[in-house]
């Protein structure tokens, strides 16, 4: 036990709090260590043309409320994961293992602070409608602390969205352990680009930026 008046040290240095990492937090942190000491991680980063996509979210919310550019993110990436595999996959044994299902986890921040990801199963067979209903589902789910395990259980690929961190560009996310790739979503700004269709040569578009980072031993 630590006598009165004693100071704890760490690294020569005195600490003045101590904060135990408790259920969600100690999971999470669990899970990143795992995912970053296991895999050979490499992220790609990259920016795109965010206005076709914007525009479609616009004309799909009149028919379904409470869609965002995310929704769209997730039906796309399942989409992706279907035409490539060995992204929604996962290593045991010196053997690439790729998954049956197209499980896409989205990463959500709590009012507690804590961080964890839920699963939209099935993700590339759902119409946009049933995403956007599942994900509120979920969230209000995590919300209350009501969670099932089937709901945070079974993603072979993971969204994280970082576009509320105004100042962001890119990030690199940790791979999830039992994934393959994680695909990491800024904030779309106006950035000039270049454009042959105007006399200009260049115009003034909203571009995201996109970060993919992947398990170098699957995805060459």
């Amino acid at each position: 036990a630590q006598e009165p008046g004693a100071t704890d040290h760490v690294n020569g240095v005195p600490v003045a709090r101590r904060i135990p990492l408790r259920g969600i937090q100690r999971v999470v942190a669990n899970r990143t260590l795992a995912g970053i000491q296991s895999t050979a991680h490499v992220t790609a980063m990259a920016e795109v043309d965010a206005e076709p996509l914007l525009a479609h979210a616009r004309d799909l919310r009149e028919q379904i409320p409470g869609l965002t550019l995310t929704h769209l993110l997730i039906k796309a990436a399942a989409a992706c994961l279907r035409k490539h595999p060995r992204l929604n996959a996962t290593i045991e044994d010196q053997t690439v293992m790729e998954y049956a299902e197209v499980n896409v986890a989205r990463a959500l921040a709590l009012p507690s602070d804590d961080l964890l990801a839920v699963v939209i199963k099935r993700a590339d067979e759902c119409a946009i409608a049933e995403i956007v209903t599942r994900l509120r589902v979920l969230q209000e789910r995590a919300e209350a602390g009501a969670l099932s395990k089937d709901d945070v259980h079974g993603a072979t690929f993971t969204l994280s969205n970082y576009g509320m961190l105004r100042t962001v560009i890119w990030a690199t996310p940790a791979l999830t352990p039992g994934q393959a790739a994680v695909l990491g979503i800024g904030r779309a700004a106006q950035r000039m680009v270049v454009d042959k269709t105007v006399p200009e040569g260049w115009s003034v578009r909203r571009v995201l930026p996109i970060s993919l980072t992947y398990d170098h031993r699957i995805v060459k």
